[in-house]
């Protein structure tokens, strides 16, 4: 039997200004005071993607049955997918920003057992995302932005297998749940390509042992200011993971295209 795995998801800028009266004496106007600058209120945006992911890599999510090697296309994915939520919001104030992303996914697939005493199984799969990082802008003009990062990016894995009865009339539940947090640190960066074009590539790497042994992740889109408000992209992402506990591994990588649509409130 082989092993299954799943893969593996901003309220505008406000900017104001006060102005003093002038005030008049006889015929001479007194000038008026300087405004004062307030600093830029923070800006809010909302992502909703779809990341096209084909999987690679060997897991054990279900000790003691051996580890599976796994190589699954999108479209092998997309058909045991049973529903799949991808979204990320970030909050900027000045050079520093917030951002979560957060995925979740699950994925059934079954199959017949030689014999009669059972009937068949069933493989349910649910896989959660959460990542949290803070970013910090180092660099910018009218071309480049540059951002590093640091944060927290969570697991969970939840997989659940059924044996269905035959004549034994026997039915076997088997649940196995890991949970996990890696540290991770990273970098953004933005060129402006003219016009509504623009190039994001980003990265991250972390683990370290504190809770996988590896995890990175790499993404590059272009992307297209629709309007002021929304932008379109498109692009590769692929993410990392090793971790290993007991009998339990999940060492994979999910990879494929994405597309994307930002919204800036």
């Amino acid at each position: 039997m082989s092993g299954a795995t799943a893969h593996n998801l901003a309220i505008g800028s406000m900017v104001a200004s006060l102005c003093g009266p002038a005030w008049a004496s006889d015929l001479r106007q007194t000038p008026a005071p300087p405004a004062p600058v307030l600093a830029p209120g923070p800006s809010f945006f909302v992502t909703s993607y779809v990341w096209a992911t084909a999987i690679d890599g060997k897991s054990a999510t279900l000790p003691p049955l051996p580890a599976a090697d796994i190589h699954l296309r999108f479209r092998d994915v997309l058909k045991e997918l049973n529903g799949a939520l991808m979204a990320s919001a970030e909050m900027r104030i000045d050079r520093w920003s917030v951002l979560v992303d957060g995925q979740f996914s699950q994925v059934t697939t079954g199959g017949n057992l030689p014999g009669p005493f059972f009937s068949g199984l069933k493989l349910r799969s649910q896989t959660t995302t959460v990542q949290g990082s803070v970013f910090y802008r180092v660099y910018e003009d009218s071309v480049l932005a540059l951002d590093v990062s640091g944060g927290i990016r969570l697991w969970n894995l939840n997989t659940k297998l059924e044996v269905l009865p035959g004549l034994a009339n026997l039915r076997i539940d088997h649940r196995q749940s890991q949970m996990w947090a890696d540290p991770i640190v990273g970098a953004r960066l933005n060129v402006e390509l003219g016009g509504p074009w623009s190039l994001t590539v980003a990265g991250d790497v972390g683990g370290f042992g504190a809770g996988s042994r590896l995890t990175w992740q790499g993404l590059g889109s272009v992307n297209y200011a629709w309007s002021e408000n929304l932008t379109l992209k498109a692009g590769y992402r692929a993410l990392h993971v090793d971790y290993r506990d007991g009998g339990f591994s999940y060492d994979v990588t999910q990879h494929g295209p994405a597309v994307a649509a930002t919204y800036r409130f």
